[in-house]
């Protein structure tokens, strides 16, 4: 029996459990947020029926740092010792420890340029007392506060436009890739994308984030089936989370709903018009009556 308000068939709704750490397959290994798994029992739908899904709850651990493998990068040049590319050790960084670890990296490779922070612009500065710089290309924008740029021209000191975002990633977007969903993503240029829900990150590093589903928000797909189910999870840029080893887990609801034939409005006006003419006559007839009525009586 039907057992949602969603749910107008005969075919009971049903749950999916999916805990990383039970994956049939790892897609990006150790950072484990691209799982497939596969079901023993396939979902499966009647031909006058569709399919609805939603998330409806997920335990997810923050365990992805603020710099990664996907923005740890800053190539800048000096015009007499050349140029130096940082590539920072993947962890959380704090503005004090960015500078240092950029700084170290710089001292190495015998380049004469210093990177600092000011507390009361929060903005960080890269200068150099004997050569003119040039920033040439980085992945942390956010991060530094750099807007994307092209090769800017030598100067003796540059402080980035914005102030510093150390925060990292805002959301979790939990995307179902191998079904038919149908909504709209800004990371993706307005694209379709397999966005099943947003989950906003309001917790610590090392927290849970616990989500329950308080409206209902469920997809209608097209598939007629569904044997198995492609998990990614990504962060504000569309990249995969890099999880370090630690497993998550989340709830999936499948709702099951009666086909219904699209409404024509030609149809609609027409049914509309009938109505009113049909409205009419009964009326003209009532009025016929009582005029019969009227006339008998005066007899």
């Amino acid at each position: 029996m039907p057992n949602h308000t969603l749910n107008d068939t005969h075919i009971g709704s049903v749950s999916i459990y999916l805990d990383s750490s039970k994956a049939t397959i790892y897609q990006n290994g150790n950072d484990n947020s691209n799982c497939l798994f596969y079901l023993d029992n396939i979902i499966q739908c009647p031909p006058d029926t569709h399919i609805m899904v939603g998330l409806t709850a997920c335990q997810i651990p923050v365990a992805f740092y603020n710099i990664t493998s996907n923005n740890n990068t800053l190539t800048i040049a000096g015009q007499i010792n050349g140029e130096t590319t940082i590539t920072l050790t993947p962890q959380n960084y704090n503005t004090e420890t960015l500078v240092t670890a950029i700084n170290e990296q710089l001292i190495a490779d015998g380049n004469d340029i210093t990177c600092s922070f000011n507390q009361s612009s929060l903005k960080f500065t890269f200068s150099s007392l004997t050569q003119n710089i040039q920033l040439r290309n980085t992945t942390m924008n956010k991060e530094l506060g750099i807007p994307p740029f092209t090769i800017l021209p030598f100067t003796n000191s540059y402080t980035a436009p914005n102030i510093c975002n150390l925060s990292g990633t805002q959301s979790i977007y939990v995307m179902m890739n191998n079904l038919s969903i149908q909504s709209l993503d800004s990371r993706a240029g307005g694209d379709l994308n397999g966005v099943l829900s947003k989950v906003d990150v309001c917790c610590a590093f090392g927290d849970y984030i616990e989500f329950q589903q308080t409206e209902n928000q469920f997809y209608l797909i097209n598939d007629r089936n569904i044997s198995h189910f492609n998990v990614s999870l990504t962060d504000d840029n569309l990249e995969l989370l890099q999880m370090n080893g630690i497993d998550w887990s989340i709830s999936v609801t499948c709702h099951f709903s009666k086909k219904r034939l699209p409404t024509i409005v030609n149809d609609f006006l027409l049914e509309q018009e009938n109505s009113q003419q049909e409205q009419i006559k009964q009326q003209k007839l009532l009025k016929d009556l009582d005029k019969n009525k009227k006339v008998k009586s005066k007899k």
